[in-house]
């Protein structure tokens, strides 16, 4: 079974506070990116795998691909990156899978509020954290490990 230890939304994917700040402080053997139109490009796909470290298995999915491999056997420890709450939101809807997701950096958009540091979003991104909540999902904010969580309830 898959082992989640981070599940995050971080519009930059793989990038300095993932590969020198979080992978530094967590254990996990794979690297999964959630992204539909990353997915479909292969170049640059091949692109975002090599800003991964070495000693690192990074794989790139869409939803559907990403819960048939969440629900195979292989025992796994796991870091999730998406660039989009909304890919978590139409996973959970799926299949409950995630207990707790990370908010790490959502940029600014025109229709977007922010509400802290890196963290803009707008109504459709706001109700897909609500939907994630009432489906029992912890939802915080943390850029980096030695941060303090903030739970994003506070302020939406």
């Amino acid at each position: 079974m898959k082992n989640i230890v981070l599940a995050r939304v971080d519009d930059r994917l793989i990038h300095g506070q993932i590969t020198i700040g979080w992978l530094n402080k967590i254990s996990v053997d794979t690297i999964i990116i959630i992204n539909k139109e990353l997915r479909s490009n292969t170049f640059l796909s091949e692109m975002t795998k090599q800003a991964a470290p070495d000693n690192y298995r990074t794989e790139i999915f869409n939803t559907e691909e990403f819960i048939e491999y969440y629900k195979n056997s292989t025992k796994e420890d796991i870091l999730i990156l998406s660039k989009e709450v909304k890919v978590y939101e139409n996973i959970q809807i799926k299949e409950e899978i995630f207990s707790e997701i990370n908010i790490g950096n959502i940029g600014s958009k025109d229709d977007s509020k922010k509400i802290y540091k890196n963290v803009h979003i707008n109504s459709e991104e706001k109700k897909s954290i609500k939907n994630l909540l009432e489906k029992n999902c912890n939802i915080y904010l943390q850029m980096l490990p030695e941060d303090s969580k903030i739970n994003i309830e506070k302020l939406i």
